[in-house]
């Protein structure tokens, strides 16, 4: 005299809803109490909301999300709804969030940089004019590189939607450069500029577009795509800056001049480094060593193996999924077993091997359980069997309806019962593999079966003893070697960021070589002399220090995305070394002439590029913003390192065989 018994006889009197009992012990969540729908409490409880419309893109899905926010808000409005909290998740909840948050990241993180630029420039030399061209020529720049990439890829993905910052911050060093040369030797003429920059810009493009190409054997696609878009960027914006930025601005120094317009070779002395100065740098130099090794004394960053770096942060979906897994789920994150198959008769039998696997393990106390929806898959076979058995029950209707009736019940109670009978007369009339079309079965079948043009894929989930990182990884490593081989794949979330960390960290071998190579070659050929060689690498290995001491103060960790941070580093952060080298020479050693030239113009290239990467640190992306942080810091490194201690290096080990 059960009251749920009582109530489930009265819709259902022939029991068609009773599940059998090998279907309850295998999932009994589909068979008794609302387990997946309300918390034991009874304070938290899930509501699934589907569209009435196709959410084909990302657009749609945010329009969608808004009308049902509308909704609770007017009935929130009409309603005394106390301290009741509502929150979303779920595939339109994520689409509209990261897809909207892209868009608007990409617009402010590009607009901000633009910014930026526009007021550091105008600090940096006090004129409007050439700080507009610059403008123009950054948005042509950024146009063009959108129109040809759009030619090379489809669509631009999550993590490489921050290129516009980062290639805006950059394209802008060109110019600079050029602008910066042109103030400080007002007698050459624009061809004449042309020709005494363009070595220093060449090695440094080559250089800078390696670092970024070099992305695309980083094993992540989205990195790939972001480096290949800035390196055709930069490309682009080395020639736009070398042949259109000076000559509007300097209409007069257009042409060649018969006379004149040679730079004065000779070195001032007293630009050569006053020897209290001298001192002050290389007691600044040992300063930061000391600094350096004391903090690294302690331990260098740690790495974060997880995939904590692929969420995005401050994520209401997520947090709101989160909720979900304290209060109605395991508390551990679930492995994903995916199997694949040609067909149903096919998937059902590798289900069923897969269960006898997992059926061990847990056994074994590898797992804790799992759940695999092999009840629910559609056996042919067995359907073949029924088919006979159901059409010959629902010819036998009428018999059936009418006990009933004349055992109490009335025409609402035997509905349910005269729609199975047409769902059996249905199904037994087909030859194919019959699958229910009903609105809860379609959405319960969603959850776990996908279907393309040739293949069947059902998934399953698999729960570890443990949370503990090790008992996870030793549980992963003895379940596939239980698991069939064949069409059956293990993931999770802990799984891929292992592998995923793993594979970038392996791929650093096809990354760095290479990249050390090219800087090595570029510095040959921008130098020729083993001494210039040896200082451009001493910035970088004494820059590379103290970002690994900055990281570990700010408790910053490497993970799978900002690892790429170093090739990039390197190769837009050998720039400053070669621009500033190079105007050494150019002025024999003239520690003001080569400031002047070139000095302050690193200075507000560096600024730029550092903004350009810094401006991700605001991705709602947490592997995107560790990257922009970490090479907003290393590009900062290198330049201020250029800038002010390279130079008096130079003077003490090159000057002198300089001036020879």
């Amino acid at each position: 005299m059960s009251p749920g018994d009582i109530a489930q006889l009265s819709y259902d009197p022939f029991g068609f809803t009773k599940l059998p009992e090998s279907a309850q012990a295998a999932a009994p969540s589909f068979a008794q109490g609302q387990e997946l729908f309300v918390s034991a409490d009874g304070t938290f409880r899930l509501m699934f909301v589907k569209a009435a419309r196709d959410l084909n893109n990302y657009r749609k899905a945010a329009q969608w999300l808004k009308e049902v926010q509308a909704v609770i808000a007017d009935w929130r409005s009409k309603n005394q709804s106390g301290d009741l909290e509502i929150h979303y998740t779920g595939a339109p909840a994520f689409v509209a969030e990261i897809s909207t948050g892209m868009e608007r990241e990409m617009k402010f993180s590009a607009v901000g940089t633009v910014i930026i630029i526009g007021i550091l420039f105008f600090i940096a030399h006090r004129r409007v004019k050439p700080m507009l061209w610059l403008l123009v020529l950054l948005v042509v720049i950024l146009v063009g590189t959108l129109a040809v990439g759009g030619l090379i890829f489809p669509a631009i993905n999550v993590v490489s939607i921050g290129f516009a910052a980062i290639l805006l911050g950059l394209a802008v060093d060109y110019g600079v450069v050029h602008y910066q040369e042109a103030l400080a030797h007002p007698e050459l003429t624009v061809p004449q500029i042309r020709r005494r920059i363009w070595p220093g810009i060449l090695w440094a493009a080559i250089t800078t577009i390696s670092a970024f190409l070099v992305l695309n054997f980083g094993g992540l696609p989205g990195l790939a795509q972001l480096g290949s878009l800035v390196a055709l960027g930069v490309a682009l914006s080395a020639l736009t800056m070398i042949f259109f930025f000076l000559p509007p601005l300097f209409r007069e120094r257009a042409r060649l001049q018969q006379s004149g317009g040679r730079a004065s070779s000779q070195a001032h002395s007293e630009g050569h480094g006053s020897p209290s100065r001298v001192k002050f740098i290389f007691a600044a130099t040992i300063l930061v060593l000391i600094f350096t090794v004391a903090i690294l004394a302690t331990g260098i960053p740690k790495i974060d193996s997880t995939a904590n770096a692929l969420r995005p942060q401050h994520s209401q979906a997520y947090a709101t999924m989160d909720q979900i897994k304290t209060n109605l789920t395991e508390q551990q994150e679930p492995l994903w077993v995916v199997v694949s198959s040609e067909n149903e008769s096919q998937m059902a039998r590798r289900l069923n091997d897969v269960n006898d696997a997992l059926s061990r393990a847990k056994s074994n106390e590898v797992i804790s359980g799992f759940l695999l929806p092999v009840n629910l898959w559609p056996q042919p076979e067995r359907q073949k069997q029924n088919r006979t058995a159901a059409l010959s029950l629902a010819s036998r209707r009428e018999s059936f309806l009418q006990a009933a009736l004349m055992n109490g019940f009335s025409e609402t109670s035997v509905g349910l019962a005269n729609q199975i009978f047409n769902t059996w007369e249905a199904a037994s009339r087909t030859s194919n593999v019959f699958w229910p079309s009903n609105f809860v079965s379609r959405w319960i079948f969603e959850k776990f079966v996908a279907q393309t043009p040739t293949n069947f894929y059902a998934v399953g989930f698999v729960y570890p003893p443990t949370n503990a990182p090790v008992k996870v990884r030793d549980s992963v490593v003895r379940l596939k070697a239980e698991l069939p081989r064949e069409n059956v794949w293990l993931s999770g979330w802990e799984i891929l960021g292992t592998a995923t960390f793993e594979r970038v960290k392996s791929r650093m071998w096809f990354v760095l070589p290479p990249m050390i190579a090219l800087i090595f070659a570029s510095l040959c050929f921008a130098f020729r002399r083993l001494r210039e060689i040896l200082l451009s690498l001493a910035t970088l290995l004494l820059s590379g220090l103290l970002l690994l001491a900055i990281m570990k103060l700010a408790g910053w960790n490497w993970n799978l995305l900002n690892l790429m941070a170093l090739p990039l580093i390197l190769g837009t952060g050998v720039d400053y070394g070669i621009f500033m080298q190079l105007a050494l020479r150019r002025h024999n050693g003239d520690l003001r002439a080569a400031h002047h030239a070139v000095g302050r113009a690193l200075l507000l290239c560096g600024a730029t590029a550092a903004a350009g990467f810094g401006s991700l640190a605001l991705s709602g992306n947490a592997g995107m913003a560790s990257l922009g942080k970490v090479c907003a810091v290393g590009v900062l490194n290198n330049m201020l390192i250029s800038v002010y201690l390279l130079p008096v290096w130079w003077r003490a080990v090159v000057g002198k065989q300089n001036e020879k």
